[in-house]
């Protein structure tokens, strides 16, 4: 946990430094953008997930904002047929980093709503209704032209790994977290082509 708190620290201190002449300008509807993310995956079960994000590029390297998280995720036992399934709605801040072009590293907090049952067969039990707290970290390539558009596909990790997280599975083990955006920048009437 010293480790995150190190790391935030300073993807804080250094978005406020690399911001600092951007915020001289004021706010520009350019930076702003939305899109979403789609989550696919076959570990030891099966991801499907949408992503909606909206967020701002505070400059060349920065970008924040709130991304939402709906998924499906199944996972199996092993040497049984028993599946436990996740419904799970959540979200929470993100923040990315683009130190070189078309390479980022980014955390971001989710908290999320799950609905967890057991199918064994035909029959489905251990049916419950929970929350848990993640923080994903990790990284992605992608392409990033600020006031068009924005695509990437990264991988992260759970490093809260809170027992309860839909990233950490019934064996204790992290679960990448697969996702691949597709994001657009909003632009002034006058400058749409």
């Amino acid at each position: 946990m010293k480790k995150f708190t190190v790391f935030i620290s300073f993807v804080l201190i250094s978005s406020s430094a690399f911001s600092q002449k951007e915020s001289e300008k004021g706010f520009n509807k350019e930076n702003l953008f939305i899109g979403t993310g789609i989550n696919l995956g076959f570990f030891n079960g099966f991801i499907l997930g949408l992503n909606p994000e909206v967020g701002y590029s505070l400059n060349r390297f920065v970008d924040v904002g709130v991304s939402t998280n709906f998924s499906f995720i199944t996972q199996n036992y092993i040497n049984t047929p028993a599946v436990d399934r996740q419904l799970i709605v959540g979200g929470g801040p993100f923040v990315k980093i683009w130190p070189v072009n078309m390479i980022f590293l980014g955390g971001q907090f989710e908290y999320n709503s799950i609905s967890f049952s057991t199918k064994n067969g035909s029959v489905i039990s251990n049916k419950q209704k929970y929350s848990a707290p993640s923080i994903l970290v990790g990284g992605g390539y992608g392409n990033r032209f600020i006031g068009q558009s924005q695509f990437y596909t990264s991988i992260m990790v759970d490093v809260l790994r809170d027992p309860k997280s839909p990233y950490i599975d019934q064996y204790n083990r992290l679960q990448p977290v697969f996702r691949t955006t597709f994001l657009f920048y909003l632009r002034p009437k006058n400058q749409r082509r």
